[in-house]
């Protein structure tokens, strides 16, 4: 797969700048004070009347309100924070993180949604995992060092494979117990330790529909996580899992019902999918989801 060259030499540059506030937190702080800010409070955004995402400037805040802050991105030298406030701004609205998704843009909803993760992370790691002593949090919000026994701790996400299991022209979709009567989508599992992602697609396509894979082929990834408070970030990691025959899937007390479905019927699936489900119809995803992109690429004519 060929990457794109993503990066002129301002941004890196600003790359470079961003490794060195991780852990300067003297340089960070003066970063800090010149930034741009976006703001949560309770795990939830803090937005216009427009539901678009309030960013102010750091001066603009009371110090005594706010409760944690995280470096986000610098772009052109110019510092993006999350803070969350203790109390929220009356000027403000409150968007919660599962509405978010339909409503934010998506350069938005990315910083939104790096800002809810690593502000929980902070949260959820105030003591040493190895000594159990209180850690210290540097001001990026990007690590904690623990004083006692010297561990440093970072952010962490749990990688995730989710697949395509395909056979010719068709496709294989799972429909979770937890999901609405025809809401059908990908296959999903967590990356056992030591596994390989090949490894991962075989074996949680086996657990969850016992359809044996003869080949796999990444195709694409994306984060996901966050918007259910006590649920860990993900890394997913999108592959086309083929088949050379077609099986009847047999499924496990995850999955309530597999089905396999045609290009056709997958297509037209995906011109609904930004609309509520419709009854006695197929429904997918809509278009943040992984799921949702790994079903274009096939639809339009991509094995992989």
């Amino acid at each position: 797969m060929m990457l794109r060259r993503f990066f002129s030499s301002r941004c890196l540059k600003d790359i470079q700048m961003m490794d060195k506030l991780r852990h300067n937190d003297k340089l960070c702080k003066e970063y800090f004070d010149r930034s741009q800010c976006i703001l949560l409070h309770n795990r939830q955004y803090l937005v216009n009347d427009k539901s678009q995402l309030l960013t102010v400037p750091s001066s603009s805040l009371d110090s005594e309100n706010i409760h944690s802050s995280v470096l986000l991105t610098l772009k052109s030298d110019q510092a993006l924070f999350g803070v969350s406030l203790k109390e929220s701004l009356p000027t403000a609205t409150l968007l919660s993180p599962r509405p978010a998704l339909f409503k934010l843009r998506e350069g938005d909803l990315k910083s939104a949604t790096m800002a809810l993760n690593l502000l929980q992370w902070q949260e959820d790691n105030k003591f040493c995992g190895r000594c159990g002593g209180p850690i210290t949090t540097h001001i990026s919000g990007r690590s904690a060092h623990c004083p006692s026994c010297s561990v440093t701790s970072f952010p962490r996400y749990n990688p995730v494979v989710i697949m395509l299991v395909t056979c010719g022209e068709m496709c294989l979709l799972g429909r979770n117990a937890q999901f609405p009567t025809q809401m059908f989508s990908a296959l999903a599992g967590f990356i056992d330790t030591a596994e390989t992602v090949e490894e991962a697609v075989e074996r949680e396509v086996l657990e969850e529909v016992s359809v044996p894979v003869d080949r796999v082929n990444y195709t694409l990834s994306g984060f996901w996580g966050g918007f259910r408070q006590n649920y860990s970030p993900e890394l997913m990691i999108g592959c086309v899992a083929e088949c050379d025959e077609i099986r009847d899937p047999e499924c496990n007390e995850e999955i309530a019902e597999a089905r396999w479905f045609s290009r056709g019927e997958i297509k037209e699936a995906l011109t609904r999918a930004h609309l509520p489900p419709r009854d006695g119809a197929l429904n997918v995803p809509p278009s943040f989801a992984v799921a949702h992109k790994l079903m274009v690429k096939w639809a339009e004519g991509g094995e992989s």
